[in-house]
């Protein structure tokens, strides 16, 4: 049997990569993301573009007899943002935790994929795809459900790393795949390399979950309104902040969004703006109480004459965004100082090449990276076969 492996996207980008594994009869895609794509865009134009991936069967009426089904590694957009874009209805495989979360925010109209057909995978279960067999292991990300996939034809074994860190919640996760696949070798382990992105600089400090957390009880030790931007997707870290709050008596008052997404999520005590506490209540008494806001809310800070701000991995996340501007521009005009107090979900470099060694597959690919090259050049130091691949690069394994 012929099995080739297709390298889709995100070659030396962050997210978006998706790649394809094929037999004569059976194609499996992982992940689904996409990075940029204006509200308006149409398939056939992001195809041609190659802002999608080169999947036309999936976005235009074209037609195959494989069985196909693609495979969520986790629900940040730039990993299942171009599900939207699909035109046949096709399975799409989750977590549990995925497939909760993704219907909440579809049912808030946050996630719209008519054509998703929404399946879960349960890790350390094999799932079948024609002569391909999938296997989801739980990992440690800053989201809950993620996972890393492996993939076999009975003969060859390919893995995709998904996103990845060793200083979350839970790196026994990772400790456990990585023996897993230590004993099993894999022919091809693509590899994230999100944090071979950036230039090496001595004076950024790299922070956690737990240092999150610490941030936010030193910032709730004052008497005044604390003020944080989280991202809605983050779930436990959301969850570990409201019982923080609990814990120096503060109530954590989320908007609409987020305590549907707690709920929904099994969070059963979580305090929403306008139902649970009013802008009034907090205004008699600023110190007892955190509020999560959106940057699309801004102006409700307006109501308060002094608080804190904690910038919690929240839009806008960056000065790559131009609301970034505008948010610095209104703290400052409030005489506000921006708190940056949120954490990578991507593994450090170091950390990166410990997965490597301990997994060390045949071929270890980098991808998922402005500087993938950087971190193959890290790997073939330490002994690591390694290659970068181009945009559409076809491996073939007989």
């Amino acid at each position: 049997m012929t099995t080739t492996v297709t390298v889709l996207n995100g070659v030396d980008t962050i997210g978006g990569n998706v790649v394809a594994f094929e037999t004569q009869t059976a194609r499996v895609i992982m992940d689904f993301g996409i990075n940029f794509a204006p509200a308006d865009s149409q398939p056939d134009d992001l195809l041609s573009n190659g802002i999608l991936p080169d999947l036309p069967d999936l976005f235009t009426d074209i037609a195959s007899d494989k069985q196909t089904a693609i495979f969520i590694s986790h629900l940040h957009l730039d990993h299942m943002g171009a599900l939207k874009y699909l035109t046949k209805l096709t399975p799409v495989y989750m977590t549990t935790e995925s497939a909760t979360l993704y219907a909440e925010l579809s049912r808030q109209d946050l996630e719209s994929a008519p054509n998703a057909q929404v399946q879960v995978i349960a890790p350390n279960k094999d799932v079948q795809i024609g002569d391909l067999t999938v296997r989801a292991f739980a990992t440690d990300h800053d989201i809950m459900g993620a996972v890393m996939f492996e993939v076999t034809d009975g003969q060859h074994r390919f893995v995709h790393s998904g996103d990845v860190r060793y200083d979350g919640w839970h790196p026994e996760r990772v400790t456990a795949w990585t023996q897993y696949l230590h004993e099993h070798r894999p022919d091809l382990f693509f590899i994230e390399g999100t944090e071979f992105s950036f230039d090496d600089d001595t004076s950024r400090q790299r922070r956690t979950e737990a240092t999150v957390l610490t941030d936010f009880t030193n910032a709730m030790a004052s008497d005044e309104l604390v003020v944080i931007n989280p991202y809605e997707r983050n779930v436990e870290r959301l969850m570990k902040l409201s019982a923080a709050a609990r814990q120096v008596n503060r109530k954590l008052v989320w908007d609409e969004r987020f305590a549907g997404i707690l709920r929904a999520m099994g969070a059963s005590n979580e305090i929403m703006l306008g139902q649970d506490v009013t802008v009034a209540d907090m205004q008699k008494q600023p110190g007892r109480y955190v509020l999560q806001n959106h940057f699309d809310n801004l102006h409700l800070l307006d109501a308060f004459d002094t608080f804190s701000y904690l910038h919690m991995n929240g839009e806008p996340l960056g000065d790559y965004d131009p609301r970034y501007a505008d948010l610095t521009a209104y703290l400052a005009q409030r005489g506000v100082a921006l708190q940056l107090a949120g954490a990578s979900g991507h593994a450090t470099p170091d950390d990166l090449l410990r997965i490597a060694v301990e997994v060390d597959a045949k071929m270890t690919v980098p991808w998922h990276s402005f500087h993938p090259e950087r971190e193959a050049e890290a790997l073939r130091q330490i002994g690591i076969e390694t290659y970068l691949p181009k945009k559409g690069e076809i491996f073939t394994f007989e």
